[in-house]
């Protein structure tokens, strides 16, 4: 059960962070138009989610590695 809620909190934390970082960018090198659409707007929250959960599964195994 601990497991699961630290691997909850940091696959929250990352999919933050990473939001802050990378929408400005995003936003940037994409027309407005395109933006608005559906598909570009799905295809970036699928590669943001794909890289946090890929975070989260490191930060875990990792912390569970030392700690145990």
């Amino acid at each position: 059960m601990e497991l699961i809620i630290r691997f909850i909190i940091t696959f929250i934390m990352s999919t933050m962070i990473f939001y802050k970082i990378s929408i400005k960018y995003f936003k940037e090198t994409t027309i407005d138009k395109m933006w608005k659409i559906w598909g570009i707007r799905s295809s970036y929250w699928e590669g943001l989610l794909i890289i946090s959960f890929a975070i989260s599964s490191t930060v875990v195994f990792i912390t569970k590695a030392i700690l145990f």
